[in-house]
């Protein structure tokens, strides 16, 4: 019994090896990639997985599977490359189990299925077209969170859902979680073996911009995918206090408070201190800026109002906004359709309960900026620290920087900023990136 199944372990083992080559000659990109997979029988699966280490698989289902056709067992190889070089399993978090398997697997097949490879090529079935028109019509780029969010928010019957796993399903996800997320050691291993594929993930991007012309078709979708998966994620709440500035709160002053002449007055002057306290204390908070929401149509109303709830959580914390704020809320597009001013917690609640976009034009940023200068010249802002533009990154610029600091967010998974002028700061979100923070924090 061992000798037998000795040998369909080898078995197994060698068409994994032959699958590898195979693609290597093909996508020589994938190097790192490939080689950093081990191969593991593991009979407690039918079919094959991968846990970020190995290759776990069942000798039958690789002997059949390449047996029938060799180009199959290319592509579920690579299809397992794909979840580690994006990081499927770490980034599931605390959304809907299945939904997110499901997202993973059709981004990864959408992948392979742009791709200009012999070695990966099989007929794109009817339904599998059906189903990459709907999701880019919602959506430019494939990616496993985009779809995921095309799931939660479609309603789905449960016979289509099924429909979808048979047709994009491929491997076994168990491996994702097989170790204790509670144990130390089982964390950092974890966290390196992170570490490792998204060390290898960036060195394959840069390959591939340097050596793009090369590639051609045969890379497909791979390196835009690359590029917004590498970009750096930023805390938005970090991001937003570099818009403070420093004024005068009225509350005990700790740090320049004396206690030893306090309690010297106390002991020698019949409870008298020398020194009190101040009432008053210097601090850094945002108190004026301006945020201007893109109401174009590819800015969906969802979208909008994630931005804006994240900012509310930072005004509900009173260790970044003074009491009384002086905030502009701009919708625009070519033009400027509404300004509402909050200038406490209370109205940025009222705001968000009743908020409503309109306009859906086309977009043009330049009027925001005559329109906050002249606020400025009005006597509508004594110290604005900044302006905030919310937006699809598709409009025209204005040419000459203004008088304050500028930070576009660009809230879509396939944007560009070629256009961006110099003196603006970029920063690239998802809804994703929020939904992560509240995760985390």
């Amino acid at each position: 019994m061992n000798e037998i199944k000795e040998k369909l372990n080898q078995t197994g083992i060698r068409i994994l090896e032959l699958s590898r080559n195979e693609l290597y000659l093909s996508l020589r990109f994938l190097e790192a990639a490939l080689s950093m997979l081990r191969y593991e029988m593991n009979l407690s699966t039918k079919t094959i997985g991968t846990d970020g280490v190995s290759i776990l698989f069942n000798p039958r289902f690789l002997i059949e599977e390449y047996s029938a056709d060799r180009v199959f067992v290319n592509r579920v190889y690579m299809h397992m490359v794909i979840h580690n070089l994006f990081r499927h399993d770490f980034n599931g978090g605390k959304r809907n189990k299945e939904y997110w398997n499901v997202a993973c697997d059709i981004a990864a097949e959408s992948l392979i299925d742009s791709m200009g490879v012999t070695a990966l090529s099989m007929t794109v079935t009817d339904y599998r077209e059906y189903i990459y028109r709907q999701m880019k019509a919602q959506m430019k780029v494939l990616t496993a969170e985009g779809i995921y969010r095309y799931l939660m928010n479609t309603f789905i019957s449960d016979r289509e859902f099924d429909r979808m796993c048979r047709a994009f399903v491929v491997d076994d996800h168990r491996f994702w979680e097989q170790e204790d997320q509670e144990h130390p050691k089982d964390q950092e291993r974890q966290q390196q073996r992170q570490q490792e594929w998204q060390q290898i993930s960036e060195r394959m991007q840069t390959n591939m911009q340097t050596f793009s012309k090369d590639y051609g078709d045969l890379a497909g979708d791979m390196l835009v995918r690359l590029t917004l998966e590498n970009r750096e994620r930023v805390d938005y709440s970090a991001f937003l206090r570099r818009f403070a500035s420093y004024g005068e709160e009225i509350r005990t002053d700790d740090d320049s408070f004396d206690y030893i002449f306090y309690t010297y007055g106390l002991d020698h002057y019949k409870n008298m201190p020398l020194v009190e306290p101040l009432e008053y204390k210097d601090v850094k908070k945002i108190d004026e800026f301006v945020i201007a929401i893109d109401t174009s149509q590819s800015c969906p109303p969802d979208t909008v109002k994630a931005f804006l709830e994240e900012t509310y959580g930072m005004l509900c914390d009173r260790e970044s906004f003074f009491k009384k704020v002086n905030v502009h809320i701009l919708l625009c597009d070519a033009g400027i359709s509404s300004d509402v001013v909050i200038t406490c917690r209370e109205d940025f609640e009222r705001y968000i309960h009743d908020f409503q976009v309109t306009g859906f034009g086309g977009t043009d940023f330049r009027p925001v900026f005559d329109y906050t200068e002249k606020l400025i010249e009005d006597g509508s802002f004594h110290h604005l620290k900044g302006l905030i533009y919310f937006t699809d990154g598709y409009g025209e610029f204005p040419k000459k920087k203004p008088p304050f600091e500028t930070a576009f967010i660009f809230m879509t998974e396939e944007y560009s900023d070629k256009n961006v002028p110099p003196w603006a700061i970029r920063l690239i979100m998802t809804p994703e990136d929020f939904t992560l923070q509240e995760d985390f924090r």
